[in-house]
């Protein structure tokens, strides 16, 4: 059951509503809070998205392929595992050092999930961060 929440803790429709929720109703910093969220979770979704089609990796054989198997088949480079990364980049210099290590353990917890869930190979989920975390820095460039 942890597990699951885990993973699902970095699904894109429950960062999209964040995002949009700090837009609508905060104050300035939660405002680029919010902008950043959406933009790193819809740069860091087509990244891996138009990755995920190009090398079109099959998802391990497992339990955990019903919803999977039917909507995202492909695994490489893990989606969740791109989107947490890239937010943890984005959103590092909101933080004070205590909440970017806590962010950073949440981006291994969602990655560890995926696998143990068996949506993922441990690989998908290495090169879901490093699509994250260069999404990330190239939008760093930008705010």
């Amino acid at each position: 059951m942890l597990a699951l929440v885990a993973a699902h803790s970095g699904d894109s429709p429950l960062w999209l509503l964040g995002g949009i929720v700090a837009l609508m109703w905060g104050n300035t910093a939660w405002h680029d809070f919010g902008v950043r969220v959406l933009v790193g979770t819809l740069v860091a979704g087509t990244a891996t998205t138009v990755l995920k089609w190009i090398f079109r990796r099959q998802r391990p054989p497992g339990k955990g392929r019903g919803f999977y198997s039917r909507f995202d088949r492909h695994a490489f480079p893990s989606g969740h595992a791109g989107r947490s990364a890239c937010l943890a980049v984005l959103l590092a210099p909101l933080l004070p050092p205590w909440g970017f290590v806590a962010l950073a353990a949440w981006v291994g917890l969602v990655g560890l999930a995926r696998v143990a869930l068996e949506v993922h190979f441990a690989s998908d989920i290495v090169g879901g961060w490093a699509v994250g975390v260069l999404a990330g820095l190239a939008l760093r460039l930008a705010f």
